[in-house]
């Protein structure tokens, strides 16, 4: 007669395979839909085509413990800000806090590192204390980034003068040549562009800053669970890039 207790945990086990989901069985992790904008050393597609920089190396360690893979792609800021809103993004590893993401995002508790905004000048230029003292002005700015909006009412003032350089190499080379009083630009990427272009009589005046950390789009199913993993895993010491 068939002893139905020896054969029960088989029958269990056999059961636990069906119904296994094959991503769970094969190892597989969630994948969620990632974008970044170029903004090196930090963030920017490196050799192969393939996404470089601290930023991107602690994101996707804090996304391995958190059970997550995240697949990236470089696009511009704006149709980072579109994507998001309809849900084509799961997230976005960039500012903290932008005003116009309010509505569609959702951003977790933590933040890697904080962003600096200062504006460069010539020695022989006066510093600035303030944002409001940019008024009036010829300033450069840097193609392509919206600087969380908070220089709008600068740049919009009247007898403030404007123009755009491609890079911030450019901006250095416009604001070396005179071309500018002030060049609104962010110190990581400056620091870099400097040790190609020497330029021993740059001062700057710090402006402001604001943190970073993985922004999250609304629509994508689950969001609330996926954050709480991602802030479960998360570590101060191991992910913040201020160590």
């Amino acid at each position: 007669m068939l002893d139905v207790r020896r054969i029960l945990p088989f029958i269990l086990v056999l059961t636990m395979l069906v119904l296994t989901p094959a991503s769970a069985d094969n190892g597989q992790r969630p994948v969620l839909q990632g974008a970044y904008i170029e903004f090196p050393p930090l963030t920017y597609t490196g050799g192969q085509g393939r996404p470089a920089g601290p930023y991107m190396k602690a994101a996707n360690r804090l996304a391995h413990e958190a059970g997550y893979r995240i697949e990236w792609r470089s696009l511009p800021i704006d149709r980072i800000y579109l994507y998001l809103r309809e849900g084509k993004l799961d997230l976005w590893l960039g500012s903290q806090g932008v005003p116009a993401l309010s509505e569609w995002t959702r951003e977790p508790d933590f933040s890697f590192r904080d962003i600096r905004l200062h504006a460069y000048h010539l020695e022989e230029t006066g510093p600035v204390s303030d944002i409001t003292d940019l008024k009036g002005s010829h300033l450069i700015r840097i193609r392509g980034y919206t600087y969380m909006n908070q220089l709008d009412p600068v740049m919009e003032a009247e007898k403030t003068r404007v123009d755009q350089a491609s890079t911030h190499l450019a901006g250095l080379r416009m604001l070396k040549a005179g071309r500018g009083d002030y060049l609104l630009d962010f110190e990581a990427p400056v620091t870099e562009a400097l040790e190609e272009l020497p330029f021993p009589e740059i001062a700057h005046s710090p402006l402001t800053s604001w943190g970073t950390t993985l922004v999250f789009s609304r629509k994508t199913e689950d969001v609330e669970r996926i954050i709480r993993d991602f802030e479960g895993a998360w570590s101060e010491e191991a992910h913040s890039l201020r160590h």
